[in-house]
């Protein structure tokens, strides 16, 4: 198998720290959770990012870079502005890309609540408890651009822990919304794959009964943050995700890739 590693994104947005944001050397280069979708209105392809913002090293916000050519790979040139800053709130992370069946651009995205929470497991276990919704922001067609306001479409319950993180959004051939998240602490045992339906992309959801995935399954540890996509040659949904491996007593081991054949039932 041939892989090749190059710099997608040789400059992050002027609204993002440039200090630290894109120097690969740091060990936390803080740059997050990349997502790409293509646009149709010209084939080039838009990614969207977390960085930190402004003069900060820990409230990140979301941009966007369009590709300077018509690869995936890019390189890509990144807009001067952010399209999610709630710095206020805890800033934003975990940016999602979702084309509708009608064409609709969507990012999905979650405020990083537990960045100014009061301590404890992820630093918002300790009353008053922070917020984290996961929103939803509807685009222009060049899928840069904010069109109108971001809405809610989940925040976390108590038995979600400090968060819920790491939206996905898929559309099922029967027209139903699955929004999968994750909740609790990416480096504890509680962290987990959860989902919720709805009939309209904005909602309301109806959250699942039961975890979609959680530690203990297939020996797994601390599953989370899952990408689902249509595999056109095998002809099924495939959901890729992290889980947590070397774990030692006390310490959170190292996050590898999975994935698995996904099956949707429609409700």
């Amino acid at each position: 198998m041939h892989k090749s590693i190059q710099d997608l994104l040789p400059q992050v947005g002027a609204w993002a720290n440039r200090d630290v944001s894109n120097n690969t050397g740091i060990q936390r280069a803080n740059v997050w959770a990349p997502d790409v979708l293509r646009r149709s209105s010209d084939g080039r392809f838009v990614t969207y990012y977390s960085a930190a913002a402004g003069n900060t090293t820990t409230n990140h916000c979301i941009g966007a870079a369009v590709s300077t050519n018509y690869s995936p790979a890019g390189p890509y040139r990144s807009l001067p502005d952010s399209i999610a800053f709630p710095t206020n709130v805890g800033g934003a992370i975990d940016p999602t890309a979702f084309i509708d069946s009608d064409g609709a651009i969507y990012v999905a995205y979650n405020v990083d609540g537990n960045n100014h929470g009061n301590g404890g497991i992820c630093g918002n276990c300790v009353a008053p408890i922070m917020p984290s919704p996961i929103l939803l922001q509807r685009m222009e067609g060049d899928g840069v651009t904010p069109r109108g306001p971001a809405v809610q479409i989940l925040d976390r319950v108590s038995e979600d822990g400090p968060l819920v993180e790491a939206p996905q959004l898929v559309r099922s051939a029967e027209g139903v919304y699955f929004l999968f998240f994750s909740s609790g602490c990416t480096r504890a045992p509680s962290y987990d794959v959860k989902y919720a339906t709805a009939m309209k992309i904005t909602g309301p959801s109806t959250r699942a009964e039961s975890e979609l995935l959680r530690t203990g399954d297939w020996d797994l540890q601390a599953p989370g943050s899952v990408g689902v996509r249509w595999d056109h040659v095998a002809e099924r949904y495939v959901m890729a995700f992290h889980a947590r491996v070397n774990v030692t007593t006390g310490g959170a081991g190292m996050r590898a890739m999975f994935t698995t054949g996904l099956h949707l039932n429609g409700t």
